[in-house]
């Protein structure tokens, strides 16, 4: 009776165990499959009974698993875990591949002998100790550079594949924009299509268009699980090019992941999966999230110690303009009042010429010129320029700066041909500002303009914006030099060099601050036409 007890409590114990316990015969066939067993396999006890164990192994490791039970079942030792030398890993129904620990026991009982496996499926434990290692990596990896091109990579890279089949980090711009900034892919052949994902343009808001959705998560505090592909795609890939690649790498299930840093959202990280019944855990939710916070301070470092080097850089270019650029007129002043010092006494010569007080003043307003567009640029540069909008009737605005440069033309022996219409509407802008820009435009286009040339000014109604245009009949620009005309400091290599680079910068910033935009329409030889436009 006791026995018939001890055995009945130990069936009980084996269809209640968690782990997989499973009888085989003397043949290595299944005589007992437990509960366990069926939910961490996949199959049930009456499928599985009379089979070989080998149908729970790999293909790959059954032979040498038949020879290690030969060598238990002929050897003297009662029980082995089977794990002694090498992981093990079982094979799941479906197919799937999972690790193990297991161990063996031989029973010999009335005669006959049973071997008894102990198998526990211990993928979740690994899952989490990978995380952990995820984490634990990404800390001093992320740590080790402070270059953002190799930040935003290594933000795509880490967490492939452990949280993904391939990822996208989709990064914000202050005024809301994004792009697509760095992708990977588990599968090194799937490169060229994952990296085509990525753009370095900014995607401006359009409101005809679904918001992506790192431009919603990025404002969120939790990672967030997208099983809609089919909306996630439209929203995040407008342009047909990129949406055909993301197509082709799959995609079953998103984790998009806010990245914010020092309170504001500076974009998301897309983790996608792929395969059917693909998902994320909550568990991996919450790794993914911790990963955010750390790849967005890495982010945030990267970007505080490019901008304190380039106004490192800016403080220099700038030492270097003032050093230079204010020497000339600087002398003179020196140069003039030091004759005035020199005079002997008794000398009954004028005090000074009014040549010589004439060329004082205008060394001391080329200096004062040169320092007002130094303020400028370092208004511009941390977003502080000013314009002081008031109705200005802009016929008369452009009329006005055009009759100021009348004798400068006249001067330079050029030809100064006006477009202006007389009916242009009134414009919220700021009046001295618009100057600015234009005397610069006409300036350059007077510099660069040979003896005998043209210069026509422009000024028309377009739609819901005025543009104004300056064409010259200069020596043009090189379609290379092109991108570059509008930054700080900058000047055309093969052009006349005069001045100090900030004169086109300035006048970028003052248009973009009005709402407007500048640009320049130029073909070496056939000179350039610098235009900018003020909305209505």
């Amino acid at each position: 009776m006791a026995d018939t007890h001890s055995h009945a409590a130990l069936a009980a114990i084996v269809d209640i165990a968690a782990d997989a316990i499973i009888a085989l015969d003397d043949n290595f066939r299944i005589v007992r499959f437990n509960k366990g067993a069926e939910q961490i396999f996949g199959w049930t006890e009456p499928e599985m009974l009379g089979q070989l164990i080998d149908r729970l192994l790999p293909t790959a490791v059954r032979a040498v698993h038949r020879e290690h039970e030969r060598t238990f079942a002929e050897g003297g030792t009662e029980s082995r875990r089977m794990a002694e030398r090498r992981e093990i890993a079982g094979l799941r129904r479906n197919g799937e591949q999972f690790p193990a620990e297991a161990s063996i026991a031989r029973v010999t009982m009335e005669g006959t002998r049973t071997f008894m496996v102990m198998l526990r499926d211990v993928s979740e434990r690994r899952k989490n100790e990978e995380r952990q290692k995820l984490l634990a990596t990404a800390g001093w990896v992320l740590a080790a550079s402070l270059d953002v091109e190799s930040t935003m990579a290594t933000i795509a890279e880490l967490p492939v594949p452990l949280l993904g089949n391939w990822s996208l980090l989709e990064l914000l711009t202050p005024e809301g924009y994004s792009r697509r900034a760095a992708a990977t892919h588990m599968d090194p052949r799937r490169h060229d299509e994952t990296s085509g994902l990525v753009s370095r343009v900014s995607e401006a808001l359009n409101p005809n268009l679904p918001p992506t959705s790192a431009r919603r998560v990025a404002y969120e505090t939790e990672a967030q699980r997208i099983t809609d592909v089919a909306s996630w795609l439209s929203a995040n890939f407008h342009e047909k090019s990129a949406r055909g690649r993301a197509e082709s790498l799959g995609a079953s299930a998103i984790l998009v992941v806010p990245l914010r840093a020092g309170g504001r959202a500076i974009g998301a990280l897309h983790l996608v999966r792929t395969g059917e019944g693909a998902s994320h855990s909550v568990d991996e939710a919450q790794v993914a999230d911790q990963f955010a916070g750390l790849a967005a301070l890495a982010l945030e470092n990267a970007r505080l110690y490019q901008e304190s080097r380039r106004a490192v850089r800016e403080r220099d270019d700038m030492l270097a303009i003032v050093s230079h650029d204010l020497r000339n007129p600087v002398n003179a002043i020196v140069m003039l009042t030091g004759a005035v010092l020199s005079r002997e006494a008794g000398d009954e010569r004028p005090l000074m010429e009014r040549e010589d007080v004439e060329a004082i003043r205008g060394a001391a307003r080329q200096a004062d010129g040169l320092i007002q567009d130094l303020q400028d640029v370092s208004r511009i540069a941390s977003s502080r320029l000013r314009v002081e909008r008031q109705p200005v009737a802009m016929s008369e605005l452009v009329k006005e700066s055009a009759d100021i440069f009348e004798p400068v033309m006249e001067d330079a022996v050029l030809r100064f041909v006006r477009h202006i219409d007389d009916h242009l509407p009134l414009l919220h802008a700021d009046s001295q500002r618009v100057q600015q820009v234009l005397s610069n435009l006409l300036g350059n286009a007077v510099r660069f303009t040979p003896h005998g040339g043209e210069i026509v000014l422009t000024a028309k109604r377009r739609g819901d914006h005025v543009r104004i245009s300056v064409r010259d009949s200069g020596p043009g620009v090189p379609a290379a030099d092109v991108p570059r005309l509008f930054e700080r400091h900058w000047q055309a290599p093969r052009l006349l060099r005069a001045g100090s680079g900030l004169g086109l910068f300035i006048a970028k910033g003052i248009v973009e601050a009005h709402g407007g935009e500048i640009g320049v329409d130029s073909e070496p030889g056939n000179g350039s036409e610098f235009w900018f436009t003020l909305p209505l």
